[in-house]
């Protein structure tokens, strides 16, 4: 049987303590940065890039007709390997601007242009890679 100071002596021994609570420390943890100091972005650097981009799409966006007429050209003389220069050229070109539906199609007309007697498919992916380009040229709407 136990004593009450043994009692005691028991429950304070097998009781847990309340852990002390370390706070978070965000230079350093066990040696190592645990969350590094973020500077904030270069507002100007990312204006300059965002810029140098618009430059690339406009450029893109200004070729595209003389593109078109060249490659509407080619295909009226039937000139199959211009045919897939010209539309493989335009496809790098969107694909590196980000106008992944030009690339596609150009890419589409490039392959079409490949094989023998496909004439007509090559013609009505044209078609679709001039409305894709028209679509392209709009100016979008400013938003509210």
């Amino acid at each position: 049987m136990c004593v009450p100071d043994e009692k005691r002596e028991l429950s304070l021994r097998y009781t847990p303590r309340p852990r002390r609570i370390e706070p978070f420390r965000t230079d350093t943890l066990n040696g190592q940065t645990a969350m590094p100091q973020q500077t904030p972005p270069d507002i100007g650097q990312m204006t300059a890039r965002m810029a140098a981009n618009q430059a690339k799409v406009s450029k893109l966006i200004e070729q595209l007709d003389k593109s078109l007429d060249d490659l509407v050209a080619a295909t009226v003389r039937r000139d199959w390997t211009a045919v897939r220069q010209l539309s493989g050229d335009l496809a790098d070109g969107g694909r590196k601007n980000g106008y992944r539906s030009i690339s596609a199609l150009a890419q589409r007309v490039c392959e079409e242009s490949e094989r023998p007697d496909n004439e007509i498919e090559v013609k009505r992916s044209m078609i679709r890679l001039i409305g894709t380009c028209s679509r392209a040229k709009r100016p979008r709407a400013a938003a509210h």
